[in-house]
């Protein structure tokens, strides 16, 4: 398993301002994908503010968990052959936290990203489609922790006369959906 930081900035996004963005020519489309979330059954990694999900973009399938610790969060991640969570080398990821071996599937999110690169990372004007609602966001998602990052990112949304919206992940976008029709 790979093992990274993650280090974002996000902020929900109009309809109108995504349109104008794509106008100006700065992203360029990427990639249809598609994030199938799951738990253990015993909800560990819910409980204990983390996400386990299988991203497919190009027919091509990547395991990432997310574990949030204070200021940042840890991302683990492996290739996978399908979307099916039952493979070895994730079991044997999630037993390092828990002895429960089955998983519950929580639901999927599908993205239209867009995007383009600067000094500091990758610039992502998503539109997601969840099971009954959508959004549109950006996510800034810096190479490495730059002090400047933020006030660059702050700095950006203005000169594309965007106003700072707060955006939770998509998992938790999900599941307050869940929550709200179940």
């Amino acid at each position: 398993m790979e093992k990274n930081i993650e280090i974002e900035y996000k902020t929900f996004v109009s309809g109108d301002a995504a349109s104008a963005l794509l106008a100006q020519g700065v992203f360029k489309h990427g990639q249809l994908q598609t994030n199938y979330y799951y738990d253990t059954q015993d909800r560990y990694f819910t409980n204990h503010r983390g996400v386990l999900r299988i991203r497919e973009k190009n027919e091509q399938f990547r395991f990432t968990a997310k574990l949030k610790q204070e200021g940042f969060v840890e991302e683990y991640e492996c290739d996978c052959d399908s979307q099916n969570i039952q493979q070895p080398e994730i079991i044997e990821f999630t037993q390092k936290y828990t002895s429960v071996t089955e998983f519950d599937y929580l639901g999927k999110t599908t993205t239209y990203r867009y995007t383009y690169q600067d000094e500091y990372g990758v610039w992502c004007l998503d539109f997601n489609v969840l099971k009954y609602t959508s959004d549109i966001e950006i996510e800034y998602e810096l190479h490495e922790d730059i002090l400047e990052a933020d006030v660059h990112f702050n700095k950006q949304l203005q000169l594309w006369g965007i106003t700072y919206q707060p955006s939770e992940s998509k998992f938790q976008r999900l599941m307050k959906e869940k929550d709200s029709t179940d």
